[in-house]
């Protein structure tokens, strides 16, 4: 069990909740996918494991994870009206997305903090959290 999972049982169960069998299935979805899932995408790999797992638990879960800052939930660019969940990750990072084939490339930037700092130089504002998203063609697509 890794640190994602053992921390959203230790919140669940803090908080007064059980953890059932949905729910463990919904952490290892969320947990074992390399990929950003939506909600739905979420709902079908969970309800291939157990049918019977409702979306609502799925969207509960969801929210729960949210709430207690163990996922964070992102849109790739500024026309998706679809949230991409993952577990909170270790260090601050950004996604460039592939309008052709969808590609998602999570990277890091130096050049971040440098502009945080001009920021808070220049309008005297205090930058808590970035969230940047790039779109474009990957470099397969680019030379297609």
């Amino acid at each position: 069990m890794n640190q994602f999972t053992q921390q959203a049982q230790q919140a669940i169960t803090a908080g007064g909740g059980r953890m059932t069998e949905p729910r463990r299935i919904i952490l290892d979805v969320i947990d074992a996918s390399h990929a950003h899932l939506t909600a739905d995408e979420i709902v079908a790999r969970a309800q291939k494991r157990d049918g019977r797992i409702n979306p609502s638990t799925v969207y509960r879960t969801l929210a729960f994870l949210r709430a207690r800052g163990l996922i964070k939930s992102r849109y790739y660019d500024q026309d998706s009206h679809r949230e991409v969940y993952e577990p909170t990750p270790n260090t601050e990072h950004y996604h460039f997305t592939c309008t052709r084939c969808g590609k998602v490339i999570e990277f890091e930037s130096k050049h971040v903090p440098a502009l945080r700092r001009q920021l808070q130089a220049d309008f005297g504002v205090e930058v808590a959290r970035a969230c940047l998203c790039l779109t474009g063609l990957c470099a397969a697509c680019k030379t297609k």
